[in-house]
């Protein structure tokens, strides 16, 4: 699909010069001009520099400073790939195969349907026109301004208000059939939530959400929204999970779509989550835009922190400061344990390694420094400073320096007065984090100390701060205090507290990014307080403890690899169901590892009995009217591990359930859908795994779709298991935008189904290269989750074999260093922690 395009830029030229750069990519010049008023500027030819992804513009002579009009006609096509202005394909429920063309500008892809600055400093206002055909609909940033006859062709040109200033990566622009619903908030500002007519059902949710959302974020930063509408598009086919356009937010189907019969809770809270965080961007990010991808956290962090507050306001039902922990701190923490992570603010000059900036550390990390700010300042002073911020800088680009000035001018309202840019300058600039150890001395006093996590063996990369960070070190203890808070600016610090103080707990509601750690008599009254009376700790400091000391056994010989184990037995009795799950999570470092090794399989099965029996009484293995969100939310995980290993009435309802589906025809309950196909696949013949794919294939849901994606690589079947990698190579079978989490589900799934991923994937390189080696598909996840389940050396000779000659892994790169490192760090540990671990397992849960 070819487009015909005209596209001028009016600039203000501030030095005299005899050659225009533009960021262009993939397009067929046909005609430049150089205009000053009615005076025409002759150029030469024109030259294209793909590498750089350059056009340059040689003048035959030199212009002045002043205005010109640069007027560039070119020819481009309306892409495959899920990037610049692409084609998104959906098939109707008569059969019928439509397409909408839509748009992908961030990170650097502007430039693949315009010449133009892409780059987020050079701000402008667009204006935009679309020629169509009569049965279609076009959006972009703005509202349309007039709809006009295209000539005799018997097509329309849709006319759009100019734009507010903006980065090139914020342009948006989409032509379709879809259908709307919309509200109005306080302030006036429509809303529309867009899908295909199929869904439009499903759309209520998402606009409930955005109308409640943009009230909120209004009175929360003293801010009106700027433009006069907001669209929120679900796109069939979409990389991420969505992107903030300045009043044109798209949406893969997964983060907006919810039907009250058929979706589950989990896609529900995403939904919400989603929804939060684009809105939030409308302010950090349109409004104030980090001046270069380097501070892409400006951008990023906050929205990440700010869906959960939203998301809380909007719903604390759903528990998201719980959620808060267990999908950000605790993914943020493992991310940045890797001595091949990065600093939050780190140098990004290639598109491809701007695309390397769209990890856990920019989002997840940004958003839980950022909470730490905030709780040392309190609600009041942090977003009275983040509200002067805004303020300041509207309509133009900050650096994180900038922000840090705003803050401070409130800061200085606490009490000690903060220097904000002291304190976050240490956890911005250099990467990794801080392990806190605390020791209780005599005299009442306490002693804590810090220094970096790292794994044994790791080879530090230099830090300008040394790896001294400013730590607020929030405690609890068994005796009672005032403050129950403490700095650590330097090595070591000591303070007193009360008399008798038998125990501390650092880092109470986890609110810091670090881990702590105590001596073995301090970890040893806290492993019993869990197991005699663990509600003597909050819920999410019970997730933090068990998170902290499976992640310190793997580091500090002084943290015996037993005492997690020891600990995590308490969870049979654990009633939040969030810290039970985030918990399981952080066990899976060690039984993940021991996994792999077969003669621990029947031990390691009955240690998970020993924890989900109970918790599957306790909560009931079938829905009831009485069960709470939470509730729903969590109960097919539980049934799902406790299927995995062998509980045999959570096997047989799903097959109970599967069959009376396949019998009637009637739905599964949504909350348990996963957990049954999940568990039916497992052990299924391949002609029930083939009955599951056509589902997959007629299933118009697309968050049901992903629980079959799942459910399908859950097959022990290895043969099965290389039919379906040939799938995600197949767009007739997998969409592009659902490949690499086919291949990631597939990997988790066995030791044998992980090798079979990377033999596919080296058999495919070429493909899989072409296709998302250069852009922010997460396609650097996968790698890194493939590699990093390796444990031989003779893999690890492998990987490095196959990627000796690749000179250029664009933006997976980062990816699979992680994984190699992961990899080596399982070798190391099951050489030094395999016995004593294993041996935990066999002589606590031997065989009957």
């Amino acid at each position: 699909m070819m487009v015909i395009v005209h596209i001028t830029h009016a600039k203000q030229v501030v030095h005299k010069t005899q050659c225009i750069v533009l960021h262009s990519l993939e397009q067929n010049i046909t005609k430049i001009q150089l205009k000053q008023r009615d005076k025409v500027h002759l150029t030469e030819a024109f030259n294209l520099i793909p590498e750089k992804e350059f056009l340059s513009i040689p003048l035959r002579s030199e212009i002045p400073v002043g205005k010109y009009v640069l007027l560039i006609h070119y020819e481009a096509e309306v892409r495959h790939a899920l990037k610049g202005f692409y084609r998104s394909y959906y098939t109707t429920q008569e059969g019928v195969q439509r397409v909408a063309a839509v748009t992908q500008f961030e990170a650097t892809y502007a430039r693949h349907a315009f010449p133009c600055f892409d780059e987020p400093q050079y701000k402008a206002t667009f204006s935009i026109s679309v020629v169509r055909d009569p049965e279609h609909t076009v959006l972009s940033n703005m509202p349309k301004n007039e709809t006009a006859k295209y000539g005799e062709t018997g097509l329309f040109q849709d006319t759009f208000e100019k734009s507010v200033k903006m980065s090139t990566y914020l342009v948006a622009f989409m032509v379709m059939d879809f259908t709307s619903r919309s509200a109005t908030t306080v302030n006036g500002t429509k809303i529309s939530v867009w899908s295909r007519s199929e869904t439009h059902h499903q759309t209520k949710y998402a606009l409930d959400c955005a109308v409640q959302l943009m009230d909120y974020y209004e009175k929360r930063f003293g801010i009106s929204f700027p433009l006069p509408k907001q669209d929120l598009v679900a796109v069939p086919d979409f990389n991420s999970g969505a992107m903030e356009n300045w009043g044109l937010i798209t949406y893969r189907e997964t983060s907006i779509l919810y039907d009250e019969k058929e979706t589950s809770n989990i896609f529900k809270r995403r939904v919400l989550s989603v929804v939060a965080h684009e809105m939030a961007h409308q302010w950090f990010g349109n409004l104030v835009t980090m001046k270069w991808w380097n501070d892409l956290w400006l951008n990023e962090g906050f929205a990440s922190y700010m869906e959960y507050v939203a998301s809380d306001y909007v719903d604390e039902d759903m528990g998201m400061q719980m959620y808060l922990q267990k999908n950000g701190m605790q993914r943020a923490l493992s991310a940045d344990s890797f001595s091949n992570s990065h600093a939050i603010s780190t140098e990004a000059n290639t598109p491809e390694s701007i695309a390397e900036m769209f990890d856990a550390i920019s989002y997840r990390k940004g958003a839980c420094i950022i909470r730490m700010l905030k709780e040392v300042l309190g609600d009041d002073i942090f977003f009275e400073g983040i509200n002067n911020y805004l303020r300041k800088y509207e309509y133009s680009n900050a650096i994180q320096s900038q922000l840090y000035h705003a803050i401070n001018e409130t800061a200085k309202q606490a009490v000690p007065p903060i220097d904000v840019g002291a304190f976050m300058n240490a956890w911005t600039l250099q990467m990794g984090y801080p392990i806190v150890y605390v020791q209780l001395l005599e005299n009442n006093r306490v002693k804590i100390s810090q220094s970096k996590y790292k794994f044994p063996g790791d080879v530090e990369t230099p830090s300008p701060l040394g790896y001294r960070w400013h730590i607020p070190f929030w405690y609890q203890s068994n005796q009672p205090s005032e403050s129950n808070f403490e700095w650590l600016t330097r090595e070591s610090f000591e303070f007193e507290v009360a008399e008798n103080t038998n125990w501390i707990l650092g880092n109470s509601l986890a609110r810091g990014f670090y881990r702590v750690t105590y001596d073995a008599d301090n970890w040893a009254q806290i492993i019993g307080i869990l197991h005699n009376n663990h509600d003597v700790f909050n819920e999410v400091d019970r997730m933090k403890i068990l998170d902290d000391l499976t992640s310190l056994s793997q580091v500090l010989e002084e943290v015996d690899i037993t005492w997690p184990l020891e600990a995590s037995t308490y969870l049979k009795n654990e009633e939040s169901l969030y810290a039970l799950t985030g918990s399981l999570i952080s066990l899976s470092r060690i039984v993940g590892k021991l996994s792999v090794k077969a003669e621990y399989g029947e031990a390691i099965d009955a240690y998970y009995l020993h924890i989900l029996e109970p918790v599957v009484k306790r909560i009931g293995i079938e829905p009831n009217a009485n069960d709470t969100f939470k509730t729903g939310l969590f109960r097919g995980a539980v049934l799902t591990a406790a299927a995995e290993h062998g509980h045999q009435p959570s096997i047989e309802y799903a097959q109970r359930l599967y069959d009376e589906h396949v019998a009637t025809g009637n739905s599964v309950d949504a909350n348990l859908y996963e957990y049954v196909y999940n568990t039916v696949a497992l052990t299924c013949t391949e002609e029930v795994w083939e009955t599951i794919m056509q589902e997959y294939t007629v299933e118009s849901l697309q968050s049901k779709q992903r629980y079959l994606m799942k459910a399908l690589a859950s097959t022990s079947d290895i043969g099965i298991i290389r039919k379906l990698l040939e799938y995600t190579t197949d767009e007739t079978k997998v969409r592009q935008q659902d490949a690499r989490i086919v291949l990631t589900y597939i990997s988790m799934g066995s030791y044998d189904a992980n090798r079979a991923t990377w033999q596919y994937v080296k058999e495919n390189w070429d493909y899989f290269y072409s296709t998302y080696g250069h852009s922010n598909m997460g396609f650097d996840v996968l790698m890194q989750t493939v590699i990093g389940q390796f444990y031989t050396t003779e893999e690890l000779e492998d990987v490095n074999q196959f990627f000796a000659d690749k000179e250029d892994l664009g933006s997976i790169q980062r990816g699979v260093k992680k994984g190699l490192e992961a990899a080596q760090h399982r070798m190391v540990w099951l050489e030094q922690h395999e016995d004593r671990a294993g041996g935990w397992f066999k002589d606590n849960f031997p065989k009957d």
